[in-house]
């Protein structure tokens, strides 16, 4: 009986142990990825204004200052523009679902282009468009009135 098989299956159980301890001495909290593997949507936890700390500093909190409430235009989101009608129906139901807002789908010689929601201030509208690219959702602002 030749013993090189024997010793060779007993050093892979003992590496294979190894492995499995140093695996469970590793481990940590699930992380985020692990979550989505799991079926569940991440969603990162924002803070209330995105702007630097310094412009927030200067206001009182719960209070809207007179320049902020008062309306300097209307703007919007600016999703996407698309050469093709039927795309840019099929990305417009597809920002709509993952957005919430009522995207709409606006001709502009040669574009197709997908704009959603609606704000009296610019600000309020950046502040939106940085909220939705943290879900990885490209927008910018665009001022239509």
């Amino acid at each position: 009986m030749n013993s090189a098989p024997f010793f060779y299956i007993c050093t892979m159980r003992k590496v294979l142990s190894v492995l499995c301890l140093c695996a469970l001495a590793f481990a940590a909290e699930p992380t985020d990825l692990d979550s989505l593997f799991r079926g569940k949507e991440y969603k990162p936890v924002l803070s209330a204004s995105l702007r630097d700390s310094s412009a927030s500093e200067s206001t009182v909190p719960g209070k809207a200052s007179a320049k902020e409430s008062k309306s300097d235009g209307y703007y919007m989101l600016q999703f996407e523009s698309v050469a093709d009608f039927d795309a840019a129906q099929r990305r417009r139901a597809q920002l709509s679902a993952s957005t919430g807002y009522a995207v709409q789908v606006v001709f502009d010689a040669p574009f197709y282009k997908l704009r959603g929601g609606g704000w009296a201030n610019k600000k309020t509208a950046e502040d939106k468009a940085r909220e939705l690219s943290a879900y990885n959702i490209a927008a910018f602002v665009v001022k239509v009135k």
